[in-house]
């Protein structure tokens, strides 16, 4: 992977989450763009982000947990896996009962 700067994985993250946010579609389990990031965010991180590092997140990640969350983004307008990715983010985060 080619080395990409912080403020351009920033950037590439707000224009995901603005056009995710554009496309929520009825039956999504989210449409608000804070919840595409902690999605994201506690799916690259393998935990809940905020007990990784301080928010904000942008600012504080690791770049390639950034690169990850980018990823992770670009993949979520399919339902399938936008509801995978949340229910995970919801089991780390201890959310997620009898599922």
């Amino acid at each position: 992977m080619a080395l990409v700067s912080r403020e351009a994985l920033r950037v590439a993250i707000d224009a995901a989450v603005t056009s995710l946010v554009a496309e929520a579609a009825p039956g999504w389990p989210i449409r608000h763009d804070h919840c595409f990031l902690r999605v994201a965010y506690d799916n690259a991180c393998g935990a809940k982000w905020d007990t990784v590092v301080r928010p904000p997140a942008k600012r504080n990640l690791p770049v390639e947990a950034l690169a990850e969350a980018l990823r992770l983004l670009e993949t979520m307008a399919d339902a399938g896996t936008l509801r995978a990715l949340n229910n995970c983010s919801l089991a780390l985060r201890g959310h997620l009962r009898g599922k």
